[in-house]
């Protein structure tokens, strides 16, 4: 993980992303929300490993990329406990506006999807993949589950 993300190996993106396709078959979806970047991120890094994994999906394998969600917090979150991590919920992760969540819901004929993934390279606490899972569902996507690269203990 560390030279795909910190040192930007990021020919290992395709590798990481056909392994995702079969993970996502498997599970039988094909709409994705991908966990956004925190704001800064793309200039201090170069690029979005999410993104990035987003567009190789979708173009190379089929996939729906439903990028309904925004980030507003620009600390990071493995700088933080599982309890800090708990406690941002609701206050990091927010849904775009309703006008570009119009324009976003137009290749689903105007209707939220009933089942989506989220994605998202890392999964330390789940304290993310929830605060994200809690937000669809408010807005009334049935399924949603979630999938990351890797899990850190």
């Amino acid at each position: 993980m560390f030279k795909w993300k910190s040192q930007g190996i990021r020919t290992l993106s395709f590798l990481f992303a056909r392994i995702l396709s079969f993970v996502l078959r498997d599970l039988d979806v094909d709409v994705i929300v991908p966990v956004p970047p925190r704001p800064g991120k793309i200039e201090k890094n170069g690029w979005d490993q999410i993104d990035e994994l987003c567009t190789i999906l979708k173009y190379h394998y089929g996939f729906k990329i439903f990028p309904l969600l925004e980030r507003h917090s620009v600390e990071e979150q493995k700088k933080l406990d599982r309890q800090n991590r708990l406690d941002s919920i609701g206050k990091s992760y927010f849904l775009r506006s309703d006008a570009q969540i119009r324009r976003l819901l137009k290749p689903f004929q105007g209707t939220f999807p009933s089942k989506v993934c989220i994605l998202d390279d890392v999964c330390t606490t789940g304290a993310t993949l929830e605060s994200c899972a809690y937000l669809l569902k408010k807005v009334g996507i049935k399924n949603v589950m979630g999938v990351t690269l890797f899990v850190v203990d």
